[in-house]
């Protein structure tokens, strides 16, 4: 049986992680990528997939890993991952399933992400989900309180949950209706009885800049460009936070790292003398708010030595 320490992280422990043996729903297993696990966050959620309930909260800012961290520890443990992305016109059909024409002229069910994960053993994941109106949200605490789900719409189908069946819930906000002030429109204030069901709660950040660093070195080949551009990420971040001289933008890890893969791109134009800044207006710069567009200009001149 291979261990924590071989699937996630060298600082890890030699103890055995369970992989779930080859099994039916293969095909929704996330594929493995060059994750660069944190050894923190990664034992909290490994914790919490084995001792803690049936489902969490993770809570952070965009870009900051929460879902990758989940499809990173599944596709290292053969865990199928159902998902879906909150916003606020989902409906209950969406995350249950609903009937599509089918080519025989007629209707077939076609189930939603929930049943689906609750019957193979998988893990629900619920990205966004400060985003759907509390009404939707209700339907699911009985599943949270552990009990089957019925298919009204499917004559009444009851779903059994499987053994292994977790529900993992992603925002930006911890369910209080707080992000309009940081940043985050459209969320909105989950119900107490929603937020009492969910069992754990981790907070999320972005990562340290050493591991920002690693990460876009990784991708750039320089060290050197890669602190500067970590640097640069993190006084924008200062900017977003700052109380006197707040901007509404800010920068993600998954940001800095398509900058690094777009920079690489613009390496290879001939016109461009400036791949770095050029990369920069399309991930970030062209997005931009008119408040926050000078700040961060101000910021890579200082930082790069050059203008934007």
């Amino acid at each position: 049986m291979p261990t924590v320490k071989e699937l996630f992280h060298p600082s890890f422990p030699e103890i055995p992680w369970s992989v779930r043996d080859k099994h039916d729903f293969e095909n929704y297993v996330p594929s493995k990528t060059e994750y660069q696990f944190r050894p923190e966050k990664t034992a909290d959620f490994l914790g919490w997939l084995q001792f803690g309930g049936l489902s969490c909260l993770i809570s952070g800012p965009t870009g900051s890993g929460k879902s990758s961290l989940v499809n990173e520890v599944a596709a290292r443990s053969n865990i199928p991952v159902f998902p879906i992305v909150g916003h606020n016109r989902l409906e209950w059909l969406d995350l249950a399933g609903q009937y599509v024409p089918n080519d025989k002229g007629g209707f077939t069910y076609e189930y939603g992400p929930l049943p689906m994960a609750m019957k193979a053993g998988g893990i629900f994941l619920f990205d966004e989900i400060d985003l759907v109106d509390p009404s939707t949200l209700v339907a699911l605490n009985s599943v949270l309180d552990g009990r089957p789900l019925v298919l009204s719409a499917n004559n009444s189908e009851v779903i059994k949950p499987h053994n292994d069946f977790r529900l993992v819930a992603t925002a930006n906000t911890t369910g209080h209706g707080d992000g309009e002030a940081n940043g985050y429109s459209g969320t909105l204030k989950m119900s107490r009885a929603f937020m009492n069901r969910l069992q754990w709660t981790f907070k999320v950040d972005y990562p340290e800049p050493e591991v920002e660093i690693q990460i876009v070195e990784g991708i750039t080949g320089n060290k050197e460009i890669a602190k500067k551009m970590v640097d640069f990420a993190g006084e924008v971040r200062q900017a977003h936070k700052s109380e006197e001289a707040h901007i509404p933008d800010t920068m993600s890890t998954r940001e800095i790292r398509e900058w690094a893969k777009a920079a690489l791109f613009f390496q290879k134009v001939p016109r461009i003398n400036n791949p770095l800044s050029e990369a920069l207006k399309y991930v970030l710069l062209n997005k931009c708010s008119k408040d926050g567009r000078p700040v961060i200009s101000e910021i890579y001149q200082r930082i790069f030595n050059q203008e934007l």
